[in-house]
Formats: C-alpha cells, sequence, structure tokens
C-alpha cells in the first residue's frame, strides 16, 4: 500500500508524458512566463540586496544576487528565445523536465539566502524579508501554474520553510504572518489545482477540436475523391453545405431537370430535388428516421437517394448526409429482370411463380370465391414433335392469345404454367360460369391455327377445374385438385371441362398405391407373365410371328390390365425394367415355340430413346441362345415421333445386327407416311380401329388398301391387327394384307409353364 501511494506521488508530482500536445501547451506558456517570472524574482532579490547592504556582510548582499542573477539571465535568455519556436513533444518534455527539476533549487536557494539575511537589519528588514519570501512564492506559482509539480514544489519548500521559521521566532507579528501564510498557501495550492485541471481540460478540448477538423478536412477530402456523389444539408434553412466532385458530376447530367447548375448547388435548397418538400424536411429534421432510402422520379430519370444521420461525439445530431446516384438504367434491368421472374417469355402471359404467387394472394382474402381453370393442350406434343419447335413455339404464342381475349374481362390471372399447360383465374365460385368460360377457351382452341403460309393444324383443349374456398384455401391443394380434374377430362376423351370431384382424390391415391405395388412387384417379378398372340399367315394360316404380351396378376386387385399399369410405369420411371423384363423372357421362352416362330416384343419410347435398349438386346439374345433372326422389335408411331433422331440410331444398329423391326399401331399418327421414310421397317401392323370398321365403312376399307398396297411397294409385310370375325378376315385379304392377328386366331395366352400356374389365380 505505501509503495502504491509512493507511486501515486511520484506520479503527481512528474511531468506528464502521454500527452504531448499538453507538453507543447505547457513548453508555449512558459516561454512567455517563465521571463516575466526571472525578471521579478531578479528585482526583488536586488530590492532585499539593497536593504540589508548596510547590515550584512558584502558577499551575502551583493555576491549571491550576482549570481542568482546570472543564472535567471540564462534563463531567461533561453525562453525569450524560445518563445515563437513550435516544439516537438521531446523537446517541450525535455525542457519542462529540467524546469521540474530546476525549481526545488530555486526554492531552496530563495528561502536559505532570505533565513540567512534574517538576522541582520532591524524589525523593517525583517518584514521585507518576509514579504519578499511571499511575493516569491506568489509570482513563482503563478507563473508556474501550467506545471502543477514545479508550482507545487516551489509552494511546498519556501512556506513551510517560512512558517516553521515565523512560528519559531516566538513573535506574535511574525507567528500571525506565518499562520497567514499558511492559510494563503492553502488558497493558493486550491487556485493552483484548479486552474492546472482547467489548462489540461482547455488543452484537451483544443486538441480534439483539432483532430475532428483534420479528421473532417480528411474524410472531405477522402469524400471528394469518392466515386459516391455526397452532400450535407444545413438544418437551418435546410442548404446544401457541402458538395463533393461526384455529385457536381451528375448534376452537371440532369442540370436541364433542376432550377440550379453545378456551380450553384452549393447554398441552395435541398428542395429543389423534390416537388413535395415538407415531406422531405421532416425526414432530415429527425435523426429518428434516419437512415432512409428513396427514390426519386426527376423527368426521365431515377435518383437513388440514402440519407443517414451525421452525429457529434456526444450523440448530438449534427445533420443529415446524402448519398445519391443516378440510376435510371439500374431501374430498367430491375424492372426487365422482374418481368423475366414474373413472365412467360414466350407467351407473355404470367409465368407458374407470377401466377402462383397471384392466386396465394387472392386465396388469403377473406371473401375469397374463384374458380381455377388448369388447361392442357391436346395433339400439341405432336405438332411440336413432326412440325418442329419453331411451329410448336408459334402455336403457343397464338394459344396464349386466344386464351387472353376469352379470358378478358372474366379472369383476374391468365398464365402459362409449363409446356402446353396454361391456368387461369376466374372470380367467381360459381360453377356455371366457371364451366361457360372454360367451354369458351375449348371452343376458341378447337378452331384452326394459321401458323404460316401453308401450315394450318388443329387442335383442342381439355380443362380441370376446382373451386375455392370449396375445393380447397390453399395454394396447392388447389391446384392438385384441379390437376386431378385434368387428368379426369383427359381420360375421359380429352376436349372436356371436368369439376373435381371428391371421389377422383381416391382414384389419384389408389394410382399412387398401384404404382407403390408395381414396385414392389419389380423386386421378385412374382405376379408378372408374358402371354403370346399368335400372327397368321392368311393363305397358309400357319404362324409367323407370335407377340409377346405382359401381363400382371395383383394380390390386392386379381388382374390389372395394361392400358392402367403401363402407363403408370411409364410416368414413373418403371417402364425400362418392365420392358427388360418381357424382352429377356420372351427370348427365353420363344425356344420353347414348337414351331421356331420370331417372338415380337414391344418397345416403349422410353426405351427407344435411350442408351440401354441395344445392350439389353444383346443381353437377352445372348443369354437365351435365341437366333437373333427370331426376334422382332415393335415400335409405334408415338414412340418414333417422341426417341426423335436417338430412336432412329438404336433401330439402325438392332437392324444391323439381324433383329427384324416392325411398325406398330400404323394410320393413327398425324404423319404415318413421313414415319415410313424415316426407316426400312420389315413389317407395317394396321391399326385395329381401321379393321373393326371396315366392314361397314368403305373409307376404313380404302386405308387398308392403301397401306396393304403401300406394303408391297416398300418390300414390308403387312399385318392386320384386330381381326375377329370371318367378314373382317375375307376384307382385309380381299385388300391385300399378307398376315392377320386377333381373336379370330387366338387370345394372348400363357406359356406351357405358366399355364398351371395362371389357371389357380381367381
Amino acid at each position: 500500500m505505501k509503495w502504491w501511494r509512493l507511486s501515486r506521488i511520484q506520479a503527481f508530482m512528474a511531468v506528464p508524458r502521454d500527452n504531448p500536445e499538453l507538453l507543447k501547451a505547457q513548453y508555449s506558456a512558459f516561454s512567455r512566463q517563465l521571463p516575466m517570472m526571472y525578471l521579478i524574482l531578479m528585482s526583488s532579490t536586488w530590492a532585499v540586496a539593497a536593504t540589508h547592504m548596510r547590515y550584512a556582510p558584502f558577499w551575502l548582499a551583493t555576491g549571491v544576487p550576482v549570481l542568482f542573477t546570472l543564472a535567471c539571465a540564462v534563463r531567461v535568455y533561453f525562453w525569450w528565445t524560445s518563445r515563437n519556436k513550435v516544439p516537438t513533444a521531446a523537446v517541450a518534455l525535455h525542457a519542462l523536465q529540467r524546469t521540474n527539476r530546476l525549481a526545488p533549487f530555486i526554492a531552496i536557494f530563495f528561502t536559505a539566502w532570505a533565513l540567512m539575511l534574517f538576522p541582520y537589519g532591524d524589525a523593517y528588514e525583517k518584514s521585507h524579508l518576509a514579504f519578499y519570501m511571499a511575493i516569491t512564492v506568489i509570482t513563482c506559482i503563478f507563473c508556474l501554474m501550467h506545471l502543477r509539480s514545479a508550482a507545487m514544489t516551489v509552494t511546498l519548500i519556501v512556506n513551510s520553510v517560512f512558517a516553521v521559521f515565523f512560528l519559531a521566532t516566538g513573535e506574535p507579528a511574525l507567528i500571525a504572518s506565518a499562520a497567514t501564510i499558511i492559510l494563503v498557501s492553502i488558497g493558493m495550492i486550491v487556485v493552483l489545482m484548479v486552474n492546472y485541471r482547467d489548462f489540461v481540460s482547455m488543452v484537451n478540448a483544443q486538441t480534439r477540436a483539432r483532430r475532428r477538423e483534420e479528421d473532417q478536412r480528411r474524410l472531405l477530402r477522402m469524400i471528394d475523391d469518392l466515386p459516391v456523389a455526397v452532400m450535407t444539408v444545413d438544418l437551418d434553412g435546410f442548404r446544401i453545405n457541402y458538395v463533393n466532385e461526384t455529385s457536381r458530376l451528375l448534376i452537371r447530367r440532369i442540370e436541364h431537370l433542376l432550377p440550379v447548375t453545378a456551380d450553384t448547388l452549393l447554398g441552395a435548397s435541398i428542395d429543389v430535388f423534390h416537388r413535395h418538400p415538407e415531406y422531405q424536411r421532416q425526414l432530415l429534421s429527425d435523426p429518428a428516421r434516419l437512415p432512409h432510402s428513396a427514390r426519386i422520379t426527376l423527368g426521365p430519370e431515377v435518383l437513388d437517394l440514402k440519407v443517414s444521420a451525421v452525429t457529434d461525439d456526444d450523440g448530438s445530431y449534427l445533420g443529415p448526409m446524402l448519398r445519391w446516384a443516378i440510376v435510371t438504367k439500374e431501374v430498367e434491368t430491375e424492372e426487365r429482370i422482374h418481368q423475366l421472374a414474373h413472365t412467360d417469355m414466350l407467351t407473355g402471359l404470367a409465368n407458374r411463380f407470377a401466377f402462383s404467387e397471384d392466386l396465394k394472394e387472392q386465396l388469403l382474402a377473406d371473401d375469397c370465391h374463384l374458380a381455377l381453370l388448369y388447361i392442357d393442350l391436346d395433339g400439341f406434343k405432336l405438332i411440336n414433335d413432326t412440325r418442329g419447335h419453331r411451329i410448336g413455339d408459334i402455336l403457343l404464342e397464338q394459344v396464349a392469345r386466344r386464351l387472353s381475349d376469352v379470358c378478358e374481362g372474366k379472369a383476374t390471372e391468365v398464365g402459362r404454367l409449363g409446356g402446353d399447360e396454361f391456368a387461369a383465374v376466374i372470380q367467381s365460385e360459381c360453377e356455371v360460369q366457371a364451366d361457360s368460360v372454360a367451354r369458351a377457351i375449348i371452343e376458341a382452341l378447337c378452331e384452326p391455327f394459321t401458323l404460316t403460309s401453308d401450315i394450318n393444324v388443329h387442335i383442342g383443349a381439355s380443362i380441370g377445374v376446382a373451386l375455392a374456398p370449396a375445393h380447397g384455401r390453399d395454394l396447392d391443394t388447389l391446384l392438385a385438385r384441379a390437376d386431378m380434374a385434368l387428368y379426369a377430362a383427359k381420360a375421359a376423351g380429352k376436349g372436356r371441362v371436368q369439376l373435381f370431384q371428391p371421389e377422383m382424390e381416391a382414384l389419384v391415391q389408389e394410382r399412387v398405391a398401384l404404382e407403390a405395388r408395381l414396385r414392389a412387384v419389380l423386386d421378385t417379378y412374382d405376379g408378372l407373365f408374358v402371354f403370346y398372340q399368335p400372327i397368321v399367315n392368311i393363305e397358309t394360316g400357319q404362324i409367323t410371328a407370335r407377340e409377346a404380351l405382359l401381363r400382371w396378376h395383383d394380390g390386392a386387385r386379381s388382374w390389372v390390365g395394361p392400358g392402367e399399369f403401363i402407363p403408370i410405369a411409364e410416368q414413373s420411371g418403371l417402364i425400362e425394367q418392365l420392358g427388360s423384363f418381357v424382352l429377356q423372357a420372351a427370348c427365353r421362352e420363344a425356344l420353347s415355340f414348337p414351331d421356331e416362330a420370331p417372338v415380337a416384343v414391344n418397345v416403349s419410347a422410353t426405351q427407344l430413346g435411350g442408351d440401354r435398349l441395344v445392350p439389353a438386346v444383346i443381353a437377352a439374345l445372348q443369354q437365351s441362345g435365341l437366333p437373333v433372326e427370331r426376334l422382332e422389335l415393335e415400335i409405334t408411331e408415338t414412340a418414333l415421333l417422341t426417341a426423335e433422331a436417338a430412336g432412329i440410331d438404336n433401330l439402325s444398329r438392332l437392324r444391323a445386327l439381324g433383329v427384324k423391326i416392325a411398325l406398330d399401331d400404323f394410320g393413327t399418327g398425324y404423319s404415318s407416311l413421313s414415319n415410313l421414310q424415316m426407316f426400312p421397317f420389315d413389317k407395317i401392323k394396321i391399326d385395329g380401329s381401321f379393321v373393326k370398321n371396315a366392314v361397314e365403312r368403305h373409307e376404313s376399307a380404302a386405308v387398308i388398301r392403301a397401306i396393304a398396297d403401300l406394303g408391297k411397294r416398300l418390300g414390308a409385310r403387312t399385318v392386320a391387327e384386330g381381326v375377329e370375325t370371318p367378314e373382317q378376315l375375307d376384307l382385309v385379304r380381299r385388300e391385300g394384307c399378307m398376315d392377320v392377328q386377333g381373336y379370330l386366331y387366338g387370345r394372348p395366352q400363357p406359356t406351357a409353364g405358366d399355364r398351371a400356374t395362371v389357371s389357380r389365380l381367381p
């Protein structure tokens, strides 16, 4: 504890080192005050010497003052020549430390000299010495007051000795003088401490102010060089009191839109940027409302404005600083990006995101009553595949225009959800009104489209309708139920409007469950069988091939028709696994055919366009040992169009191996003749829809005759599918068909190995 007190006393009596600005201020004050202190001391010393020359020895009355005068003269010269210098902190520290060291010597010298003179002279001379010592202390205190340690040292040494000495004399007058000096000393020490504190505070305040000014100047220089436009505003009158160079450059670009120029901007009112300055002034006056961002439109230009508060060190609000830029092009880009993000670029309608967000917002309304129309184009894919994507895009553009025309004034939103799917929102929960708009859409889209000068096409549309709130109040539910209704409309024959019904959800759930069971079956293949239906030569009655047909017995539902599970397999990505199973089974089981007839296997569009078809065929032939000439692959026109170039390449590779290729369901596509030009098929199978009506309808018979004649010319065998009666057989024979397939010659049957198992299944 004693050491701690000692260190504090030492620190109190030392020259402060940690404040360079204070050191330089003390040095500057001393350069003016110390010469005066030394002059006062010299003059008062010679006055005392003069009154004691008659009584005191020469060396004491004259010699000592001479030495003291020489020492004081040296110090006067030093400080007088330093009065106009601007010292460094190190120089100031050295000079102040020297003064601090000299102070006790000066005090001791004066005190000792005065006490040595005290025995000489009468009462007047003694009074003069007391006055001299008091004057010495007062002079030193006031002249050394900017260096607390030196002033305190002189005060304590002189007054302590003075008081003790005079108190010891026993003279009442001198004792009274000593007491007075003690009281005065205490008062002067208090004044000294207060003045020193104020001096330090003043120096520190000036230092802070100077640094702040330097920081402000540095900041302004930096802001001047910034590529950001900056202005500050004086709250008294809302005048612009600072403008950087970038601001002036930008103002020159828009001077024609403002009542000021770049050269007159400084001092102008900030109101020139706003047509309604009252709100702007309220904003700039209140720091609680800052920072603030806004965009101001000036004619064709857009200004981006950011306002922040400039505060003092104590947190007081000095005024606003404005950073601004001309962002006209950026705004145009943002609007373009917003348009790209919310608009279908082909049709100009709302895209799926924008349509969904708008519908979601409408569904949040308490009084929401609307109908969602989910629209799908019938026949678009074939046109897009056969005519090309450019023609398909033109068709979609025209569809969008017709939709917009029909829905104008009736729909709050029309959008393209993707591909050939569109949607519209009708602000009415009325089923009749929704049905009316939907039928008007179908009618408009059934009209022929003129795409180019020589291309006219026909398409149709199917529409599913879901109502809110009856069928759902959230976006996902309403879209899902409208989609279910659309699926039902297409399943019912296309070109229809279907309102969502609760039982549709059960059908979807059943379909999902059926897909799950189909996936499970593909782990073991239990319940999957390949049946075979013969293809017979009309003239000889001999079997020329057998078509492999997949059948599935589901333990939960008994037999599931191919028309039900094949579409599910295609949509869920299971068709390749099913196709591979049929291919391997057909190649293996064809070896047991007694007549060694070829086996025909159907290939889906997914298989045809994939890169695993050729390896799968080669693997099936190698594993079974079936001769390659006994394998036929049947390709539908739809699969051929979907697979496009990849499918043709796969067919060419397979045909090069010796596999025969048949075109199935010929006549049902939009471009059957062009399909025959794509690839040299070995067999053409006429779709059963022509055979079914050929006996009663001469045009169907004419189609069969034309296809049979075309097959002969192309060197391909023609097969009439769906022959069920002798009359149909006679007709296709007359029209020139070579082979037939149908119930008249046999239904699809399991192999001998599966017959017993199949017969036991319910």
